[in-house]
C-alpha cells in the first residue's frame, strides 16, 4: 500500500508544464451508455445441396458466408464515466471489453450483417454532429503511415486537432513537448516501419500512438489495452501521464487493461468489470469493489492484489455466472430501493460551448499535401523503378535505333515505337496507384471516424501531391529514348506534354478502380481488363471503322484513341508532311478529331474518372468500422 499512494503523490504533484502548454483545453464530458447489447454472426453451418454449393461458391470467391447475427457478444451494459476521473475496465478475453469501447467511441466492429442497440447520452443529451472531434481513441492496432517517420505522423495530427486559432509555432512546441514527455525524442526521425520493414519497436510505436491522440486535446479520451508492450516503468509513467490528464483538465478517461499492477490500480477512480460473454460483474468506485465482493462472499484474500482476484473469479467457469449474477441481483435491489439510482442521472448540459471546429478544406490541403508528398515519393520514386525505367528505355531504343531516320520505308515501325511508348505510360501509372488506397484503407478509416479533415480535403491534397510525382521517371524516359529512336526534337515538348497528360488520364482511372475495390489482388484482375479493352480500342491493333456501328463506337471511350491520334500527328505530319500520315493511318483506326478536341477528351476523362473517385470515396461503406 506505501508503494500505491506514492504514485498518487507523484500524480498530484506531476509538472505543472502540461497545465501550462493545455491553457486552452476544455474540459471533459460525462457519457453514459444504457442497455448496450451487440449481435454478430456465426457462419453458416454446411447443409446439403444448393445451401452447401452457394457456400462453396462464396468462398472460392473470398466472400465469407454469415448466417443471422444470433451471437450476443454484449449484454445489457450499463455505466457512466464522469469529467475528470478514469474509468477501468477490465476482464477476461472474451468479455466483450473491446466491443464496448468500439461502441462508444462510434467504431463498432461486428461484421456486415451485426448489429447493437441501446442508449449513449453525451453530456446527459444525444450526441450533435461531428462530435466526435471532441473525443480521441487509441484502438489496439497501431495505425500508421509506415513509410513515414514518427514526426511526419504526428506533425499532421497537431496541425489539424490542435485549435484552429493557434499559431503553427504553437502548435509545433505542443508536438515537441508531447515527443519530450513520451520518451521519443531518440527515434523522433525514425520511420514507423512494419514487421517486414524494420522500424520502432512495440513499445515506441504504442508510445507514438498514445501521443498522437493526446495532441487533439480530447475530453473524452478511450484506450483499448494502452500499456500493451510498455516495461512497468513506461506503463507507470504513462498511466501518470493520462491521470493528470484527467485531473487538471477534466478529462474524461476510459480505458481497458488485463491485469493491472498495484502501482496502476491506484491510478483508477472507477471500475468496471465484465465476464464473458459480455456480461457485467461490477461497476462502481475502487473502494465499492472491495465491499461488494465480500459482500457476496468473495472478500479479497489477504497479500492478493484485488485485480488479480478479480480477475480470477470472472475466468473461472464456476464461478463467473455466480459473480455475474449476483451483480444483476445487486441492480435489481437498488432499483427497487425508493431514491436508489444505478445511473447518475446526468443534467442535460448538451454540447459545450467550445467546441472543436474541423478547420477550412484550404487549411486541411494545406496541412495533408506535404504528407502525401512524402507517402507517394516514397512509395513511387524508388530506386527499383528508376532502374527499370532506365532498362525499358535502353531496350525500346536499342529495337527501334534510329527508326525515325529510316521513314518512310520503316514506317510501320515508327509507329510501333510510338506504340510502345503511349502503351507503357498507361500501364506503369495505373499500377502504380492501385494500392494506393488498400494501404491507405486502416489510416482513412481511424481518420475519417475520428473527424481530422473531410474527405475532399485529402482527396484534393493526394491528387495534388501524386500529379508531379508521376512525371518524374517519364522525363529521364524521354531523354534516353528519344535520342536512340532518331525521334524529331522539334516534337518533343508536344509529345512529353501529351504523354503527361495520358498519364494523368490513367492515374486518375487507377484511382477509381482502387476507391471501388480497396483490395490490391481484386484491383489488379479488374484493371488488366479495364486496360486491355482501353487499348484494344484504341485502334492499333483492330481497325475499330470496319467494324459494325454498334461496336465501332467503343473507340470513343478509350483514352488510347485520343493518344495514338495526337502523337502520331505530332510526330509524323510535322516533320514527315500530311502523305506520310495518311499512310501510318491506313492499317490504325486512330483520332483524327485534331489535336484541340483529342486534348479535351483526355484532359476530360481525367477530370471525370477522379471526380467519379471521389464520389467512390465519399460514399463507401469500406471506409467504415462494421
Amino acid at each position: 500500500m506505501p508503494q500505491m499512494s506514492l504514485v498518487r503523490g507523484d500524480v498530484e504533484q506531476a509538472d505543472s508544464s502540461v497545465a501550462d502548454s493545455r491553457s486552452d483545453c476544455r474540459e471533459g464530458l460525462n457519457i453514459e451508455w444504457r442497455d448496450i447489447e451487440c449481435f454478430v454472426s456465426e457462419k453458416e453451418e454446411e447443409a446439403s445441396g444448393m445451401a452447401k454449393w452457394r457456400t462453396y461458391c462464396l468462398q472460392q470467391l473470398g466472400w465469407e458466408s454469415e448466417g443471422p447475427p444470433t451471437k450476443q457478444v454484449l449484454r445489457g451494459a450499463r455505466g457512466f464515466a464522469r469529467r475528470g476521473e478514469v474509468l477501468a475496465v477490465m476482464g477476461p478475453s472474451g468479455s466483450g471489453k473491446t466491443t464496448l469501447l468500439n461502441v462508444l467511441a462510434q467504431r463498432p466492429t461486428l461484421g456486415a450483417r451485426g448489429y447493437w442497440k441501446g442508449d449513449i447520452l453525451v453530456n446527459g443529451a444525444t450526441p450533435w454532429p461531428d462530435w466526435e472531434r471532441e473525443m480521441a481513441y487509441v484502438m489496439q492496432k497501431d495505425i500508421f503511415y509506415e513509410e513515414l517517420k514518427v514526426c511526419e505522423n504526428l506533425r499532421t495530427t497537431a496541425l489539424l486537432r490542435l485549435p484552429h486559432c493557434w499559431p503553427k509555432s504553437k502548435k509545433l512546441d505542443e508536438l515537441q513537448s508531447m515527443v519530450k514527455k513520451f520518451g521519443l525524442e531518440d527515434v523522433a526521425d525514425s520511420k514507423i516501419g512494419s514487421a517486414i520493414d524494420r522500424g520502432l519497436s512495440g513499445g515506441e510505436v504504442k508510445r507514438t500512438s498514445i501521443a498522437n491522440e493526446m495532441l487533439g486535446m480530447p475530453q473524452l479520451f478511450f484506450l483499448d489495452e494502452p500499456l500493451t508492450g510498455l516495461d512497468s516503468t513506461r506503463a507507470v509513467e504513462v498511466m501518470k501521464m493520462l491521470r493528470e490528464l484527467a485531473s487538471k483538465h477534466g478529462t474524461t478517461i476510459m480505458l481497458t487493461i488485463h491485469q493491472p499492477s498495484s502501482a496502476l490500480y491506484e491510478c483508477f477512480d472507477r471500475l468496471l468489470l465484465m465476464g464473458k460473454g459480455g456480461r457485467t460483474a461490477f461497476f462502481g468506485s475502487m473502494s465499492e469493489a472491495k465491499q461488494h465482493f465480500k459482500n457476496i462472499g468473495r472478500e479479497v484474500p489477504p497479500d492478493w492484489s484485488p485485480c488479480d482476484h478479480y480477475i480470477e473469479l470472472l475466468s473461472s467457469e464456476e464461478t463467473r455466472e455466480e459473480v455475474c449474477d449476483q451483480w444483476e441481483t445487486h441492480e435489481a435491489t437498488c432499483s427497487q430501493r425508493e431514491g436508489a439510482q444505478t445511473q447518475p442521472g446526468f443534467p442535460v448540459i448538451g454540447a459545450p460551448t467550445s467546441l472543436s471546429v474541423m478547420p477550412p478544406i484550404s487549411y486541411q490541403i494545406q496541412v495533408l499535401l506535404p504528407r502525401q508528398f512524402l507517402r507517394i515519393k516514397r512509395s513511387y520514386l524508388t530506386r527499383i523503378q528508376l532502374k527499370m525505367q532506365i532498362g525499358l528505355a535502353l531496350t525500346w531504343g536499342i529495337i527501334f535505333f534510329r527508326v525515325a531516320q529510316h521513314v518512310p520505308e520503316r514506317v510501320d515501325d515508327y509507329v510501333g515505337a510510338l506504340f510502345f511508348i503511349v502503351a507503357h505510360w498507361s500501364w506503369c501509372p495505373l499500377f502504380q496507384g492501385l494500392n494506393n488506397f488498400p494501404m491507405e484503407k486502416d489510416m482513412l478509416t481511424k481518420e475519417r471516424a475520428s473527424k481530422v479533415y473531410d474527405m475532399f480535403g485529402y482527396f484534393a491534397a493526394h491528387v495534388m501531391a501524386e500529379a508531379p510525382l508521376l512525371l518524374a521517371f517519364p522525363l529521364v524516359f524521354f531523354v534516353i529514348i528519344w535520342p536512340l529512336a532518331g525521334m524529331p526534337w522539334q516534337a518533343l515538348p508536344q509529345a512529353f506534354l501529351l504523354i503527361a497528360l495520358n498519364i494523368q488520364v490513367s492515374s486518375a482511372m487507377s484511382l477509381l478502380i482502387s476507391a471501388i475495390f480497396m483490395d490490391p489482388d481484386t484491383g489488379i484482375a479488374a484493371a488488366v481488363m479495364v486496360m486491355v479493352a482501353q487499348m484494344c480500342a484504341g485502334g492499333y491493333f483492330a481497325d475499330m471503322r470496319k467494324l459494325p456501328w454498334f461496336i465501332s463506337w467503343i473507340r470513343y471511350t478509350s483514352f488510347y484513341f485520343y493518344t495514338y491520334g495526337a502523337i502520331t500527328r505530332l510526330t509524323i505530319k510535322e516533320p514527315f508532311g500530311e502523305d506520310l500520315l495518311e499512310q501510318a493511318l491506313r492499317k490504325h483506326s486512330f483520332s483524327e478529331l485534331g489535336y484541340f478536341w483529342e486534348v479535351v477528351c483526355l484532359a476530360g476523362m481525367s477530370i471525370l474518372f477522379r471526380l467519379l473517385s471521389y464520389l467512390q470515396l465519399r460514399s463507401t461503406k469500406k471506409l467504415q468500422f462494421s
